[in-house]
This record gives C-alpha cells, structure tokens and sequence, in this order.
C-alpha cells in the first residue's frame, strides 16, 4: 500500500494547490478604485468624464506576466494578445488535470487488474479512458503551442524566449483575476471613452462630454434617444450603449457561471476529504476513492474553463468601455473551433457512485 499511499499523497497535494489558489477572488474581488476605468455610478451624465489613470485597462488583472507580454507587443492587437495568454494559462491547467485523471484511472486498472470483479466492463471503461485521455492531452498541448506561437509572433521573439519569458506565469496555478467588482450599471457617461463615439461627435458637431442621462444595465430594455439636431450622432450613441449592456451581460453571466463552479468545487473537495477518511476505515476501496478524485478533477477542470471565460469577458467589457473591437481580437487569437469541443473532455464519464469492487 505504500506506492498507493504515495500516489495518493502528490495528487492529493496539487488538488490543495489548485483548490487553494483558484479561489472565490477570482470571481469576487474588491476594488473597483484598481481598475481604474469606472466612474462612479452617482456622477451626473453631464459632468465632465475624468481620465482614467496613466494605466491601461489590462492592468486590472494585476498581472506582471501579462504586462510583459503588452510591453513587448507594444501595445499592439493587446485584447488578442490578453485573451490568447488567459488562454494558455487555462490549457495549462486543464492539461495539468487530465495527466491527474490519467493517472488515477491507470492507478485503478493495476488495482482491479489484481482482483477482476465479475461480469464487470469498468476494466474496459478504465483503459476507454486512458486512450481518451492520451488523445486529449495530446491535442492540449498542440493547442498551448498556437498560443506560445501565437504570443510570440505578437511580441516579436522567438518562441523559446516567449517560453521563458512565460515560464513562471505558467507554473502558477491562478488564473489573471481583474480587480473590480462586477458592476450592475453604468452611467452613460462612459461612452465618451470610445473612440468610435468621439469620431461621431467630431462628425456631426456634438459634445461627447454632454451624454444624456440613465445608466447602462444588462437588461435590454433601453429607450430611444431622442436628438432632433443630431439623430445619426444620437443613433451612434444608441449603438455604443448597446454593445456596452451586452458586454455587461455576457460578464454578469459569466462571473454567475463562475461562482456556481466555484461552489461545486468547494463542495467536491469536502466529499472527497470525507472520501479519504473513509478509505482510511476501510469502508470504500482504493478504486472508490480514485473515482471521487477524478469527480473532483472533473469539477476543477469545469471551474478553469469558468474563470478562464470570466477573465475573457473582462476583456471584452473593458474594450467595449474604451472602444476597441476586442471581440473580433479574441476570436482571432482563440482558435474556437477546437476550444469549444475540449472544454470539457471524457471526464463526464466519472461515476461518483461507483459501486465498491
């Protein structure tokens, strides 16, 4: 049993890692002031917008990694440059718990392998997922390295250097986490940030400091703007405001879909902490116990891939604040077709009451 115990005791010990340092932060944090980039939501439409700090926007995620990697692409394609590295850090760690996942199915096969139950197909099922796990690794780290090439195209170096330049980034197990508050409006005086809305005032001989009164919700539900001098300048201002409410719901869902993971996640590592106490009184085998780890693993996996769309839509609504297109960026530099079939892989084939061998 010593092997096992050992086995047990490194994978135990990275699951404390990941649990401990991907936490409700992330979806969670505090300080709007850090971001830089809100205004506050009782500040008059009319009064004059402040400018953000000599800060960018990326640096909400207070991440020296990703600021390295801005310095180098100079500031240049910096919403697919962001996405592609939060990208890479989720592939990373997905990666991480499928070589976890294989081990712990492979751990079974040897245990069952001793003493075959009869009339059973979960030998079958255990290689099934081993064979689905060799495949989907593989296939991870093909996608890691579009996104180490992608990176390193953008900031003009070599891939090695872009590998070194990201190796300790790449062994944190935290994700870039923004540090605000996911809003529930915002007045309409932040559309005088965009660029798209400034050319439109400068067009038509508007101020775009003077933006009617209300406040941006995710709801939908917005009015006409009425400008009888100005109506193409008004119907700008209609479209800004429209991408912006999307960005905010499309992040309040997002940051919801996170927090629900994260609760899962919470729950997940109790049961199998009290699955181990079990094991350890001999009340479920050693395969029981690999199984609730990999429906652990399962939900881990299922909490990345949240946090990872979380940060995603906080690039997105922080473009659609300064007026970028940074939703076209983020599909470039994701290659979507692949991303959204490996979100999540054979782990859904965990049974977490699998009877006891």
């Amino acid at each position: 049993m010593k092997p096992a115990r050992t086995l047990m005791a490194a994978m135990c010990g990275a699951i404390s890692i990941a649990c401990a340092t991907t936490s409700i932060a992330m979806v969670q944090s505090t300080s709007v002031q850090a971001a830089g980039m809100f205004l506050e939501h009782g500040t008059h439409a009319r009064a004059p917008v402040p400018q953000a700090a000599a800060r960018p926007w990326w640096s909400g995620f207070e991440d020296t990694s990703l600021d390295r990697l801005m310095a180098a692409s100079q500031g240049t394609a910096a919403p697919g440059v962001a996405a592609a590295y939060i990208a890479l850090k989720v592939k990373t760690l997905e990666l991480g718990y499928l070589e976890n996942t294989r081990a712990a199915a492979a751990r079974q096969a040897v245990l069952i392998g001793t003493n075959p139950p009869r009339h059973d197909d979960f030998a079958k099922e255990l290689a099934a997922r081993q064979a689905d796990a060799d495949t989907t690794i593989g296939k991870l780290k093909a996608q890691r390295a579009s996104y180490i090439s992608y990176l390193a195209a953008q900031c003009h170096m070599p891939e090695s250097a872009l590998s070194d330049l990201l190796a300790d980034a790449l062994q944190d197990t935290a994700l870039p986490r923004f540090s605000a508050e996911v809003p529930r409006g915002l007045p309409m005086a932040v559309l005088a940030r965009r660029s798209d809305i400034n050319l439109a005032a400068a067009l038509y001989d508007a101020d775009p400091g003077a933006m009617p009164d209300g406040v941006i919700d995710a709801s939908g539900e917005a009015q006409d703007i009425d400008m009888p001098d100005k109506p193409l300048y008004a119907n700008a201002v209609m479209q800004a405001r429209d991408q912006v409410a999307g960005a905010l719901r499309h992040l309040q869902m997002r940051s919801e879909i996170a927090n629900t993971a994260y609760r899962r996640v919470a729950d997940a590592r109790s049961d199998f902490e009290s699955s181990k106490r079990r094991r350890d009184r001999g009340e479920i085998s050693e395969v029981q116990l690999m199984e609730d780890f990999q429906g652990l693993l399962l939900d881990l996996h299922v909490l990345a891939a949240a946090n990872g769309e979380l940060a995603l839509a906080w690039v997105v609504f922080m473009g659609s604040i300064g007026g970028d297109a940074p939703i076209d960026a983020v599909a470039n530099a994701l290659d979507t077709s692949t991303t959204q079939s490996m979100q999540f892989p054979f782990l859904h084939k965990v049974s977490r009451k699998l009877r006891n061998p």
